[in-house]
């Protein structure tokens, strides 16, 4: 016959075995945030934050053999097994890149936390021209993304006057930077083939062209974002929708030299609410394909 044993296990013991047990779960749901100053970005506003010293990313990141802080940042936090990663660029920072693509797919829904400066080159001469892109910040390939962040997204593209004709406490000034230059001028940041997109809460400014384009992409949101450059600043649509669908635009003021609304072929169910548009073109659709001089 057998006989039934009661095994008695202290209630501390069993609690720690638990949470040994849960550990892993919770290791797993929790959000991860990596800065780029942890991948050897000088952030002084001077140096290029797309290029590192390669020794510094290979003590940071043994796996990863790139020369680009921001690069490097992104590639980890997108391959994460968590539900949400987030690329932080801190306040209190001026991070000076180059032009750089970052691309998915990722293994998790990615941030960019932009709280700092972000800033692209001062000046086309500056931009070398075996580099020279039709975008400095280009996103592709992504879904579940966001931008957002108390900082500003800064193209550099002035070298601006107050103008004459205009009250000393006016708004907006005359530009005399390089929109007026010739050759190819880059979108600031572009989404090309990307859904499930958010931009929120953040200043994006002086671009040499076009400062936001979707294309090929759906499932957009921007809200909260404020899009300035002087108001005769040539090209520079405020937001610029190509072959995109699904599009919500609210609460968002965009000053600029051209459509603060630029709305091309290919486009469908776009909903606006709550935009200033001061300066600018208003909200423009255009009926024929984009010329190819424009973004």
């Amino acid at each position: 016959m057998w006989s039934s044993v009661a095994v008695v296990v202290p209630a501390a013991f069993l609690a720690g075995a638990l949470m040994c047990l849960a550990a892993p779960a919770a290791a797993a749901a929790r959000p991860t945030t990596l800065s780029v100053l942890s991948f050897g970005a000088a952030a002084d506003g001077v140096t290029d934050d797309a290029e590192v010293p390669e020794f510094s990313v290979q003590q940071l990141l043994p796996s990863c053999f790139v020369r680009q802080a921001l690069v490097a940042a992104w590639r980890a936090a997108c391959r994460v097994v968590v539900p949400r990663a987030t690329v932080l660029l801190p306040p209190g920072h001026r991070f000076l890149v180059s032009p750089v693509t970052l691309q998915g797919p990722c293994s998790t829904r990615l941030t960019l936390q932009v709280d700092g400066a972000l800033l692209a080159p001062p000046g086309m001469d500056s931009w070398p021209r075996s580099r020279r892109p039709l975008q400095w910040l280009n996103f592709k390939w992504l879904d579940g993304f966001t931008v957002q962040g108390a900082g500003t997204v800064d193209g550099q593209s002035i070298t601006s006057l107050q103008d004459s004709s205009s009250p000393a406490d006016a708004p907006h000034q005359r530009s005399t930077g390089h929109w007026h230059s010739s050759g190819a001028k880059p979108t600031l940041v572009r989404f090309y083939s990307s859904f499930n997109v958010t931009v929120r809460n953040i200043r994006i400014s002086n671009s040499p062209q076009c400062h936001l384009k979707f294309d090929s992409s759906g499932g957009i949101k921007v809200k909260n974002v404020t899009i300035s450059s002087p108001g005769d600043s040539p090209n520079t649509d405020g937001i610029h929708l190509q072959n995109t669908r699904n599009v919500e635009i609210r609460s968002s003021n965009i000053g600029c030299g051209d459509d603060c609304v630029s709305i091309q072929t290919g486009c469908s169910n776009v909903h606006m609410k709550n935009l200033v548009c001061n300066p600018g073109h208003g909200i423009r659709r255009h009926e024929q394909r984009c010329p190819r001089a424009s973004c």
